[in-house]
């Protein structure tokens, strides 16, 4: 088992140490912040517009340059897989206007307490009011972090 260390716990920080406890690793986030998905509780309005559940292909059309730097992570984790993901973590989902992806309760704050609740399912370790200050790297390896002193 590896270690792994998520800097940051935002929506990307929380589905990056889920899939990489689920895979097995031994991981620890750390958040500058006093809570998680912080920034997740004002999105879509509060409401948390999870995804777009418009075919792939009519997402590349959307994206108004490079759609082709998209196509990895598009292909990778689809939105079906998204609202798929969602779903298996309790959180039933609605679509609406223009396809985009709500939870039914219209709260954010049930996307960010599924993610939550699975990260700690999951045994991810997590550290709050801790800011990283640097990655520490030896022979292109990282070998620690060191947290701000005001942490």
């Amino acid at each position: 088992m590896s270690k792994v260390i998520v800097v940051g716990g935002g929506a990307a920080g929380m589905m990056a140490a889920v899939f990489a406890a689920e895979n097995g690793h031994h991981v620890q986030i750390y958040e500058k912040n006093d809570r998680l998905g912080r920034k997740l509780f004002i999105t879509g309005k509060g409401r948390c517009n999870i995804t777009n559940a418009s075919d792939v292909e009519e997402l590349f059309q959307a994206v108004v340059s490079n759609p082709k730097f998209l196509y990895s992570a598009f292909y990778s984790f689809t939105n079906e897989q998204v609202i798929d993901f969602f779903e298996n973590l309790g959180v039933k989902t609605k679509v609406e206007r223009g396809n985009r992806v709500f939870p039914v309760s219209d709260h954010s704050s049930d996307i960010i307490g599924a993610l939550q609740r699975e990260l700690h399912r999951l045994g991810v370790q997590i550290s709050l009011c801790t800011e990283v200050e640097k990655i520490c790297v030896e022979n292109e390896k990282i070998t620690g972090i060191i947290i701000s002193d005001d942490s």
